[in-house]
């Protein structure tokens, strides 16, 4: 299995829990909070979703990661929530590389290797209206992303118009030949996560109160409610396929829930 979507999806993990000196929450004898493994390949283990308490700074970070050889996929997810009552956005790495099929996608007409991303700074509250957000939050990714879609070997993803809405407009969703994978994606992770980390470290506080009022904790369960939701992202459906519906509702209750869970619950 190819390994540059696990080493993009590592070495942004690594950032941020480094930066931040973060515990991960583990199962008995250490073992990561939730092991995956396939139904619908006889219960083989497939990856693990992993999850660290935020300490000071964040609410929580959980990873999912799973690679299954006979499909030829090998998918990482990154979302680092801040805290209920942060303005800070949340960021969030898709990580994905699968063997295309010939004629399956028009961008990859003799099929092969092909790479997909979703990197974002998922706002914390309606964009349209706050500027002082934008400017602050924002518009220093707009270069870096510009230039990304501008490279070759970058096309876009197929999301609907309610997946677009609920992300940012600075969203990059994204597939990628191999080449332009190593050439423009490392670069605008690392861009996207050390500006991040850059806004938790400062905290916005002067924007919090303004921006989120006393509603900052129902408006982040409800985009939460909207991001992990089979109505919106069919990925959930494929995963019920694959893991078992049961598996894939554990791991949306893990996202939406604000707290970090006990890992014997």
């Amino acid at each position: 299995m190819d390994a540059l979507a696990a080493k993009l999806s590592r070495e942004t993990l690594d950032a941020i829990v480094g930066h931040f000196r973060l515990g991960e929450v583990t199962g008995p004898g250490g073992r990561p909070f939730l092991p995956l493994s396939a139904k619908a390949f006889g219960g083989a283990p497939v990856g693990s979703v992993r999850l660290w308490d935020g300490g000071a700074k964040l609410s929580k970070v959980v990873y999912a990661g799973i690679t299954v050889e006979p499909i030829g996929l090998d998918s990482h997810m990154i979302f680092a929530f801040t805290d209920s009552a942060s303005a800070v956005p949340t960021f969030t790495l898709d990580s994905v590389y699968t063997n295309v099929p010939a004629g399956a996608d028009p961008n990859f007409p003799d099929g092969g290797d092909m790479y997909a991303f979703h990197l974002d700074l998922v706002p914390r509250c309606d964009l349209g209206i706050n500027a002082a957000y934008m400017r602050r939050c924002y518009v220093k990714l707009s270069e870096p992303r510009a230039a990304v879609l501008a490279a070759e070997g970058v096309f876009s993803a197929l999301l609907s118009p309610m997946q677009r809405a609920i992300m940012s407009p600075w969203m990059l969703a994204q597939r990628t030949t191999p080449g332009a994978w190593e050439k423009s994606v490392f670069p605008v992770a690392e861009t996207y996560v050390n500006h991040w980390i850059g806004l938790v470290d400062d905290g916005l506080d002067e924007l919090a109160s303004e921006i989120l009022g006393e509603t900052g904790a129902i408006r982040d369960a409800r985009s939460r409610e909207l991001i992990f939701s089979r109505d919106i992202d069919p990925v959930w459906r494929k995963i019920d396929g694959l893991l078992g519906a049961d598996v894939a509702d554990r791991m949306i209750g893990l996202l939406r829930n604000q707290a970090v869970e006990n890992p014997g619950g």
